[in-house]
């Protein structure tokens, strides 16, 4: 028995392709639009799945086949009959030789339900990959990451049998683990790093309210920030407005005086932002951070920025640093499926994601159900 696909860009090619490897004798399973390749949705080849139980006949064997003559031989119950084909006399079907094909039968016709089954079942798995793929490539994730997800996603939709929106976010979970805020158990020195313009200070701000206002924390507030014009003056509002102290630290050494006689439970430090190529801020960041002995550092990125910028700034500010990933104006993009792409790529922990500048409303841990919001964007 030989059970075999065939597929072409038309059914007729696909028909064609069959017979000449099987034979006219072949008999078709089953057909349809071809899979072959998932990710290629776009086309729409067709196969067919096909069976027979010998192999094709060649031209010399067909011609050698050509109309038996009977001979003129008694038959009896227990002599079978003799037909002459090509010379050679050779016995005509008994009753074991239709029991045989009866038992092909029987075995051809479990094959073509258990071929229709299997191309059910592909074309369900297919489609569902496909669709998949299509909702997470049409919201800027990568086309490799897309393509993962897409597979992941279908295969626990399979095993938990969870709606759509659940299975992204349990495969998203699995894939960057747990979201990673500020522990407030214990007393925290938090630091945050990042680019030009990424949102650090308005992030601070945010982080201020929530510990000082919301979870009733004493916060003290650090600008290391001398570069930009109104960083200090920026800052020192928002500490006004919250009811939490400020402070100015000059040069990196002054951070442990500061800190001296330690009253408070968080302390949330500014950064200025430079580009990664400024060696000898990258350098002043890593003083900051071993000086204030920081329990927590957070890299403030902007969603505006592509995947491959993500990553690589990631990579400059985070080297040695082992920081967890902040995401800010996820509001300015539609769907941001370029940051997700980046923590996909990188597999560091995520802390927050900020969707405005409203402090200290518009911030949020990163959990799944926070990210799949993201991806859903305008739906």
């Amino acid at each position: 028995m030989i059970v075999k696909r065939f597929s072409g860009r038309t059914a007729e090619e696909a028909l064609a392709m069959a017979k000449w490897e099987l034979g006219e004798d072949a008999i078709i399973l089953s057909s349809g639009k071809a899979r072959d390749h998932w990710w290629k949705f776009w086309q729409s080849n067709f196969q067919v799945l096909v069976a027979t139980d010998y192999p094709r006949r060649n031209a010399a064997t067909a011609a050698h086949e050509a109309a038996p003559t009977m001979l003129d031989t008694p038959r009896s119950a227990d002599v079978a009959p003799v037909v002459q084909v090509g010379g050679m006399p050779t016995p005509s079907p008994t009753r074991e030789t239709h029991a045989a094909d009866n038992r092909l039968d029987h075995v051809i016709s479990m094959l073509e339900g258990l071929g229709q089954r299997l191309e059910r079942m592909e074309g369900h798995a297919d489609d569902a990959t496909a669709e998949a793929y299509q909702w997470l490539f049409s919201r800027g994730i990568a086309d490799h990451w897309a393509r993962k997800l897409a597979e992941s996603v279908r295969q626990y939709q399979e095993e938990t049998e969870a709606d759509f929106e659940e299975a992204v976010k349990e495969t998203l979970l699995e894939r960057l683990g747990p979201p990673a805020p500020i522990a407030l158990a214990e007393p925290a020195t938090v630091l945050f790093i990042g680019p030009t313009g990424s949102g650090k200070t308005t992030t601070i701000a945010k982080l201020a309210a929530y510990c000082h206002l919301e979870r009733q924390k004493s916060v003290l507030l650090i600008s290391t920030d001398t570069f930009r014009v109104a960083a200090v003056e920026q800052l020192k509002t928002y500490s006004e407005i919250i009811g939490v102290p400020f402070q100015v630290a000059l040069r990196p050494q002054d951070i442990p005086q500061i800190l001296k006689d330690r009253q408070w439970d968080v302390v949330l430090i500014d950064t200025a932002g430079h580009s990664f190529n400024h060696a000898l801020y990258m350098s002043e960041i890593r003083t900051i951070a071993e000086v204030s002995r920081a329990t927590d550092i957070h890299l403030v990125l902007p969603a505006t920025m592509d995947a491959e910028l993500m990553c690589e700034t990631a990579l400059r500010f985070g080297d040695g640093l082992n920081p967890k990933i902040c995401f800010t104006k996820t509001d300015e993009v539609r769907y941001p499926g370029s940051l997700l792409t980046a923590a996909l790529t990188l597999g560091w922990p995520l802390s927050y994601v900020t969707d405005g500048q409203n402090v200290p409303d518009d911030i949020q841990v990163a959990f799944g159900e926070t990210l799949v919001g993201l991806l859903k964007g305008g739906d």
